[in-house]
């Protein structure tokens, strides 16, 4: 399935909880890619704080500390690019919290967690 980001970024937060909601067309195109992909949400849930989907359907992956600020920021759509589905388990598998950030009527941004910690 193909669908806009107009689209994407209409779901609700609760719909990332289920990878499967974000298998697209280009899946089947490179089907090796999902594991390396899989591992990749896997090892950044590891390695960061804290994974965001954006309001525009992109992802991000943050570090805070008392002396430092690190970021990771993706040009990659879950539910738009080709195996994002396999790096969204990867990020729910993984022990980082993961949040989703949807832009409400009047433009603000609400975010909500949708998977707690586990660190």
């Amino acid at each position: 399935m193909f669908r806009l980001y107009s689209e994407l970024n209409a779901l609700p937060p609760e719909d990332f909880l289920n990878p499967e909601n974000f298998v697209t067309g280009y899946d089947e195109q490179n089907p090796d890619y999902a594991e390396k992909q899989y591992r990749e949400g896997l090892r950044l849930s590891n390695e960061y704080d804290r994974i965001t989907i954006c309001a525009n359907g992109t992802w991000t992956a943050d570090i805070e500390g008392p002396h430092t600020y690190r970021w990771l920021t993706s040009t990659e759509g879950i539910g738009y690019h080709a195996h994002t589905a396999s790096l969204l388990r990867g990020f729910l598998d993984g022990p980082a919290p993961v949040d989703v950030a949807r832009r409400q009527s009047d433009y603000s941004v609400k975010t909500t967690r949708i998977k707690e910690a586990s660190k």
